[in-house]
């Protein structure tokens, strides 16, 4: 199946799109079977990796140069001591089953495809996001997982063209993710270094909420009566908040004459 591009960066400022001046380099390691075939076609045609380029040319440039690597045994992570983002192949395909498992089209009016391409952006740019705090010696109180969480919603409902959608799209996967896990949680998973799936999904409802409560309105509707109210207006402080926290690390974008 062929996608085409689908993102389209809405920066409202000039960012410059020319190889020598990209941070960003993608390599795809050789396919093992015409399964991974197929995907390195996809991802080719899904434009995630220009996207993630042009944010970073845009708002994080990076000292030292960053690899994604395509077909790694492991990740998705970001690996330090290599500067590499790693990203199976197995990943687009692994996500692209949540979706149609939970009948996303029939649902929710995108297709699968189109969850699944949402999720792998929201994905490079949170392992993008560990490698520009590395990069740039970022200073981070609290988990760098939420941190990082957090830019990808933000870069994503900021500057990607229908962005907010594709952050909805990421969050759902969040939530399969947590319905396909047993009622209680492994003793590992509450000293894990990541949040439980269920918050990491309210967590980008919320950022996606607050940066527009009007176009939004029913997002949070799942949360009870009692403290919805509460958490709305949580929500849009939330966004500007962490929106203004993360600019403050950002490449200033110059403004078109």
């Amino acid at each position: 199946m062929l996608f085409r591009s689908i993102f389209t960066i809405a920066l409202a400022f000039s960012a410059t799109s020319n190889a020598a001046n990209e941070s960003i380099s993608v390599q795809y390691l050789a396919p093992k079977d015409q399964s991974e075939k197929l995907i390195i076609n996809e991802i080719k045609q899904s434009g995630v990796n220009e996207t993630l380029i042009e944010l970073s040319n845009s708002l994080m440039p990076f000292k030292q140069p960053l690899v994604i690597e395509y077909g790694s045994d492991d990740g998705p992570l970001y690996d330090p001591e290599k500067h590499v983002v790693q990203m199976p192949y197995s990943f687009y395909e692994e996500a692209l089953s949540y979706f149609i498992k939970n009948k996303y089209e029939e649902k929710y009016g995108k297709s699968a495809q189109l969850g699944a391409v949402d999720t792998m952006l929201h994905t490079l740019i949170h392992e993008a996001g560990h490698a520009y705090i590395a990069d740039q010696n970022i200073p981070i109180l609290g988990k760098e997982e939420d941190a990082v969480d957090n830019l990808a919603a933000i870069l994503m409902i900021d500057y990607v063209e229908n962005g907010d959608a594709a952050a909805i799209s990421a969050a759902d996967m969040f939530a399969f993710e947590s319905d396909d896990r047993p009622d209680y949680y492994d003793f590992g998973e509450y000293i894990d270094e990541h949040s439980f799936d269920l918050q990491r999904y309210f967590s980008t409802l919320c950022l996606v909420y607050g940066s527009d409560p009007e176009k939004h309105a029913a997002l949070l509707d799942e949360v009870e009566n009692d403290y919805l109210a509460e958490r709305k207006d949580f929500c849009v402080y939330q966004y500007q908040s962490i929106s203004q926290n993360w600019h403050h690390y950002l490449k200033q974008p110059e403004t078109v004459e």
